[in-house]
């Protein structure tokens, strides 16, 4: 049988349009702010530039094993293809928990996101009371605007993204390129202190979160490519997995390089308990533009990472919405408006409660957790049942076609 019979074209450009996808998923607030690199590659040293690509190159081969699997089967969406992938079509809904508890961290680490950076571009620590008003003031927005406003930061959220893409890529040249040294000099005089910060000396730990734990946490990126591969054959599965291997892993290498320079000087002005650094690895990048002291793209870069933050909130918190609206207590509560404002206010209030961890902790800790998960019970699994599950989906569509002449 044909490739062709697979799908519908082989063009570069829709594997490029579906590996879009991937990357838009993962380049979110977490990966712009800086902290996600911070806290799984950069505190471990030039690894930060390695890292990422093996991570992103077993996070390539995790999709592609699923879309191929998805592709023969003919399925365009999570629920189906995870069904056929264990052993058990019930064992779906170990992917169906993650989902959700990702999708609910993602919500609250955008609102600690926004709130930190609105924050900052007002001057106020982000710490205790002010903290929770910044919260409170992003989760009364999200509810506004999933009433009111859910199609205009859909419509937004593209045009968006290419320019806070564009921003950091702007950024991350500026800030290999800057004097760095007269920087950290100037700084550490003025503040001080003695000596930069090490970097964490713990090559087993970087191995493991960088390449393992960050892979798995990762792997949500799954769930919307799915339905984008009716456009695709075979070989646009592999094609896609590759660009999205490129794409992400060079985008988070770059980063890491930036981050890796900077990262000594961060940490020291924040373990010195420095005026108006207390909470510099938060969002690290908008410190590092802080310090260079572009003013314009510091500027830039704040409102657009804000507003990237917020999209991501609304647009998750929406989907949260839609997926939970049917089945809250639809007998009892006639009213679609009625369940869907039910469900988005338990929503946004647990991830409110969550958010005051912080930005870092949320990062950290839950998608830490969330991706031993993901390894476990969703990679390896993958791995083990989707392989040989994949090759067989192909091989009887094979023998079908010929059977048909």
């Amino acid at each position: 049988m044909s490739d062709q019979k697979f799908g519908n074209k082989e063009s570069l450009a829709i594997a490029f349009s579906v590996a879009s996808i991937w990357f838009g998923t993962h380049v979110g607030g977490g990966f712009a702010s800086g902290n996600q690199v911070i806290s799984y590659y950069v505190q471990y040293g030039i690894t930060a530039v390695i890292f990422p690509l093996i991570a992103m190159g077993l996070l390539a081969y995790f999709m592609f094993v699923v879309m191929r699997l998805a592709k023969a089967r003919g399925f365009n969406n999570y629920k189906d293809t995870f069904e056929v992938l264990y052993p058990h079509p019930k064992m779906e809904l170990i992917f169906e928990f993650y989902f959700i508890c990702i999708c609910l961290a993602g919500v609250a680490s955008a609102v600690a996101g926004a709130g930190n950076v609105l924050a900052n571009i007002m001057g106020i620590e982000y710490v205790g009371a002010a903290k929770a008003l910044f919260n409170l003031a992003m989760v009364a927005l999200i509810v506004v605007l999933c009433a009111f406003g859910i199609k205009v930061v859909q419509a937004a959220s593209t045009v968006l993204s290419a320019a806070l893409l564009i921003t950091i890529a702007i950024l991350v040249v500026t800030g290999v390129a800057f004097d760095y040294s007269t920087a950290a000099k100037q700084l550490m005089a003025a503040n001080g202190i003695e000596a930069a910060a090490p970097y964490t000396s713990n090559v087993g730990s970087a191995i493991w979160r960088g390449i393992f734990v960050y892979a798995g946490f990762q792997c949500v990126s799954i769930a919307p490519m799915l339905p984008a591969t009716g456009e695709l054959n075979m070989k646009g599965v592999k094609r896609t997995a590759v660009l999205g291997w490129l794409m992400n892993g060079l985008a988070l290498a770059a980063s890491g390089l930036m981050l890796y320079k900077w990262y000594p000087l961060l940490k020291a002005l924040r373990d010195s308990g420095a005026e108006g650094f207390t909470t510099c690895l938060n969002i690290p990048n908008q410190t590092v533009l802080g310090i260079m002291g572009i003013q314009w793209l510091t500027w830039l870069f704040s409102i657009l990472l804000f507003c990237a933050f917020l999209s991501t909130s609304v647009t998750l918190t929406y989907s949260i919405v839609q997926r939970f609206e049917p089945h809250c207590f639809p007998k009892t509560i006639k009213s679609k408006t009625l369940r869907s404002f039910l469900v988005g206010i338990v929503s946004v209030a647990l991830c409110f409660c969550v958010s005051l961890l912080g930005l870092t902790k949320i990062v950290v800790l839950i998608y830490g957790y969330l991706g031993y998960y993901a390894i476990a019970l969703i990679v390896l699994p993958a791995f083990i049942w989707g392989i040989p599950k994949g090759k067989k989906a192909i091989a009887e569509a094979k023998a079908a076609q010929a059977a048909k002449g």
